[in-house]
Parts: structure tokens; C-alpha cells; sequence
């Protein structure tokens, strides 16, 4: 999948970087992004020693988002703006220690579940959404990061359809438990969307998308995936 770093918004109605507004909004969209690529970074790391077969694959996936983490980093230094780290931690904090609960009992399914199906998922949406309202510098490094995060939710999806009879139990149980603490994430940002130009509802319709397309990728049938990411949003 390629994607074009030419979708940009008319100047006219491009936000303005340097209001104070901008600033505040974008330190914590930031944030969020940063935080979330951090960890993504390092549940790859154990993904890595949970799947020893894959170690090396599942290592090189996290390098890539502690890249991420970087870029997204300079992107916020950039415009001046320092991410609000603090704020992300405590929002990304009940979807890191379920994929910790998950890991330490020994569930593979439900880790690749939260990373590469949810969290790339919500990246790849929330990626898209921004891209075109990004400003020159971010623009690239958004673009080329959709590409990447594209590459880690295939390889869940691919994990998960091989083993799909076998998984899909603890597969459905933390849909129901994890999508719903990722859905507060983008509920405590919906000002801070509008204020940089993102469409809230337009990223939670993304998101639903591209992960019931998962669900149905790995094995569920579309009205299956269908109910289930029902139930799971709205809880």
C-alpha cells in the first residue's frame, strides 16, 4: 500500500501552528502518539520471547516503532510543542497492563490481539486522519509510518488466522476487554482532533472498519466480526 503525502487541506483552512490552541491540542495528540509507539516498541520485545520462532521478525517490528517514537518526537520539536507524556502514560495505562496481564499468563492470542490488531489498527486510523491536515515536516514521517504500522497488523493477522479454531475464544474475550479502554483513549482527545483539523467521528468509523476487517481477515464470518465489535464499543 502506498500512501500519498499530497492530501493537504486548502491554506485557507490549514490550522494555525502557532496558536496557543494548536499548541496545547497537539502536545497531547503528540503525547499519545509517542507513548503509544513506546510501547508498542516494547510489547514487540516480548511478543519476541514469547514467540522465539519469530524472535527476530517480532525484534525488528519494535525497532521499527521506537523509530516511530523518535520521528513523532522531532515532529513535536519541530513546532516548538514538548508531547505530554505524563497525560498519554495515564491513558495508554489500562491497555499496557492488560497486554502485560496477557503476557505474564502465558496468552499469545490475546497480546497479538491488543498490538497488532487494536493498537495498529487504531494507528493506521488515527495516521490517516491526521495525515492530511499535518503540517510539512510531519507529512513524510506520518506517511511512511501508515506503511510500516500496516506491515506489524499484518503479521498478527496472519499469527491469529493459522491458529484461528484455536485462538478465537481468547480472541473474542479481549476484544470485549481491550477495545473498549482504546475507545476511552480517542474519547479523551476528541477536543484536541478538532482543534488540529481530525475528524473524531470519522477516525472512531476508520478504526471500526479496519478492525472488523481484521476480525474477518483472521476467520470470524462479516456479521459475526460485525457483533462482536458491537458489543466490544459499546461497552
Amino acid at each position: 500500500m502506498t500512501v500519498s503525502t499530497d492530501c493537504q487541506l486548502n491554506p485557507d483552512t490549514r490550522p494555525d501552528t502557532d496558536s496557543e490552541a494548536y499548541r496545547q491540542a497537539y502536545s497531547r495528540i503528540n503525547g499519545v502518539v509517542v507513548v503509544g509507539e513506546t510501547l508498542a516498541h516494547h510489547h514487540f520485545r516480548r511478543l519476541a520471547r514469547a514467540i522465539p520462532a519469530d524472535g527476530a521478525e517480532l525484534l525488528r517490528l519494535g525497532q521499527m516503532e521506537g523509530n516511530h517514537a523518535r520521528e513523532f518526537s522531532e515532529c513535536a520539536r519541530n513546532l516548538g510543542v514538548r508531547p505530554d507524556i505524563r497525560l498519554a502514560k495515564q491513558l495508554f495505562s489500562p491497555l499496557h497492563q492488560l497486554f502485560r496481564q496477557s503476557d505474564e499468563r502465558g496468552d499469545i492470542p490475546a497480546c497479538l490481539v491488543i498490538q497488532c490488531l487494536i493498537v495498529e489498527c487504531f494507528a493506521v486510523a488515527a495516521y490517516r486522519s491526521y495525515l492530511p491536515v499535518a503540517d510539512a515536516f510531519a507529512r513524510p514521517i506520518t506517511a511512511a509510518v501508515i506503511e510500516d504500522e500496516s506491515e506489524h497488523l499484518d503479521y498478527g493477522e496472519v499469527w491469529l488466522k493459522q491458529r484461528f479454531e484455536a485462538v478465537k475464544d481468547s480472541v473474542s474475550a479481549i476484544c470485549l476487554q481491550a477495545l473498549p479502554t482504546t475507545l476511552a483513549i480517542l474519547r479523551a482527545l476528541v477536543d484536541d482532533m478538532r482543534v488540529v483539523g481530525m475528524d473524531p467521528y470519522d477516525l472512531v468509523a476508520s478504526f471500526g472498519e479496519g478492525f472488523q476487517q481484521s476480525l474477518e481477515t483472521i476467520g470470524y464470518g462479516s456479521s459475526e466480526a460485525a457483533r462482536l465489535l458491537r458489543r466490544a464499543m459499546a461497552a
